[in-house]
């Protein structure tokens, strides 16, 4: 592999993964694969690599944002703050792609140590805040989820960890638990790695996190208004998905860069139907075209398609999916259209991986500033996944002031994740022994939820996360309020029998 510091910056695009770490073309490696530039010309089997996306919301994308605010004070912070618990002994690693500072000030977030599982399969090296490798990696988001975590929690011990694409996930998830990690916060979502059912290779990493007693908290994903899932209807025979009845999906897409995602539920038997996916505008010109070959015999067949496209005019554009080959009248299908809001959007199933894997705690958003009696965010996902799991689990405040993002607040599930991350880790510190998992079935049952029989809302699972107020124990010697006292004693015999009463009360206690 390349120099930890002498890597050129890539377009993640060029990249891909192959099974051998000991590959003298790779860029990065893992103890299970490697990724090098551009599919090899040798013979070598290779498949996409996966990388990640933040879960934020820019504060432009927001019809009428709410003003930010402290995440403290609408959990009910304070109060275990000043009981002296602060998270002491609690160690917090934040997994995120985009550590490059910008505006934002690290000074923030001291003490910290820095580990990069990109250069280093152990990440034990330090990760350099100026510059990526990869060019998606741009921006301060891990910053702003540091701020949030070390905000609810200033005496834990945090690790901010570079974590830009699957196989860094790997490296990260071996790191944390020979380091001994409490809690995970990772807001990030990953797209098309399974059919969102909890399924996949981010599956297997929650999993061995969980088995060594590392609790992840994750984003549910920004993707409600973006989602459309159901059965692949085709009433009119042109082997076109009805969708809105129109022979397609419509969106609406802003100028710029679109990416529009296609995933059916063939994953166990790839190649049984092939789909296409396009994206046309309403002159029924193509803007982008995806219909790779599902091919049984193929051992890397994908049942996905992706799009790219760049759009010149803010418009309603139609995503059409197409069968191309074989049987459709029961397939599952689900389509993202990741830069857009989707016409009839289908919230249910929204959820992302690793959100999506019942070992993870998955974390929906509330806007901050009517946290109390709010609902989640029009973005935040909806579950439960595709094999049913109750999904998310809690809900957090978003539009959470922090450095990063000044006054304009931090918005999205990504804001919320390690606002509950923090909750997790206080809560671990106010008992010794207690773990992640428990910590967070504490939260589950203190959570708030207008649901009418306090069951599970895939809006946001137990309801939103909030900490009790904190019992102050045994009051001190001297120290009783007396006022329930006060009017019996002036109706009876005015302030000299008040004193005389108080006196032996005093007495009798101490």
């Amino acid at each position: 592999m390349a120099g930890a510091w002498a890597l050129p910056t890539w377009d993640a695009e060029d990249l891909v993964r192959i099974d051998d770490p000991s590959d003298p073309r790779a860029v990065a490696v893992s103890a299970s694969g490697a990724l090098i530039v551009g599919p090899p010309d040798d013979g070598t089997p290779w498949r996409r690599a996966s990388f990640p996306e933040t879960d934020e919301v820019p504060v432009e994308a927001l019809v009428d944002p709410f003003p930010a605010v402290e995440a403290l004070e609408v959990l009910g912070v304070p109060g275990w703050h000043d009981e002296g618990l602060q998270g002491q002994g609690i160690k917090v690693a934040v997994f995120d792609s985009a550590w490059f500072v910008g505006e934002s000030d690290p000074a923030e977030v001291l003490p910290i140590s820095t580990h990069d599982c990109f250069a280093s399969p152990t990440c034990e090296l330090g990760f350099d805040i100026q510059r990526p490798y990869l060019t998606r990696e741009s921006g301060a988001h891990g910053w702003a989820c540091a701020e949030v975590v070390r905000d609810i929690v200033p005496e834990a011990d945090i690790y901010l960890v570079r974590v830009n694409s699957l196989l860094a996930f790997e490296n990260a998830t071996e790191w944390a638990i020979r380091e001994g990690i409490d809690v995970i916060s990772m807001s990030l979502s990953y797209f098309n790695d399974s059919f969102y059912d909890g399924t996949g290779p981010q599956a297997a990493l929650v999993e061995r996190l969980d088995r060594a007693g590392i609790l992840l908290v994750t984003s549910a994903g920004n993707t409600a208004e973006q989602h459309w899932s159901g059965v692949f209807r085709d009433a009119n025979g042109d082997r076109r998905l009805d969708g809105d009845g129109d022979d397609g999906l419509w969106t609406y897409l802003d100028q710029g860069s679109a990416t529009i995602y296609l995933n059916w539920d063939e994953r166990d038997r790839c190649g049984t139907t092939d789909l296409s996916l396009q994206l046309v505008d309403d002159r029924r010109y193509v803007l982008g075209r995806s219909d790779d070959l599902q091919d049984p015999e193929d051992e890397d067949c994908e049942p996905y398609e992706r799009v790219r496209a760049s759009v010149t005019r803010a418009d309603w554009y139609r995503i059409e999916v197409v069968r191309e080959r074989g049987s459709s009248s029961t397939l599952a299908v689900d389509v993202l259209s990741r830069d857009g809001t989707m016409f009839e959007p289908v919230f249910e199933h929204s959820v992302t991986d690793p959100a999506t894997h019942p070992r993870a705690l998955a974390v929906a958003a509330v806007p901050a500033y009517d946290y109390a009696a709010g609902t989640v965010e029009d973005f935040s996902a909806w579950g439960p996944n595709h094999a049913g799991w109750l999904r998310p689990d809690l809900a957090g405040p978003d539009g959470l002031t922090t450095d990063t993002y000044g006054p304009v607040g931090f918005y999205g599930t990504s804001a919320s994740a390690p606002a509950v991350a923090g909750l997790v880790a206080l809560v671990m510190s106010s008992e010794p022994g207690l773990g992640g998992a428990e910590a967070a079935d504490r939260l589950r049952g203190w959570a708030r939820t207008d649901h009418p029989d306090g069951g599970f809302d895939p809006r946001w699972g137990a309801g939103k996360a909030r900490l009790p107020r904190r019992d102050p124990g045994p009051v001190a010697c001297g120290r009783r309020p007396l006022m329930m006292f006060v009017l019996p004693m002036l109706w009876v015999g005015g302030w000299r029998r008040l004193r005389q009463v108080h006196a032996a009360s005093e007495a009798h206690r101490c």
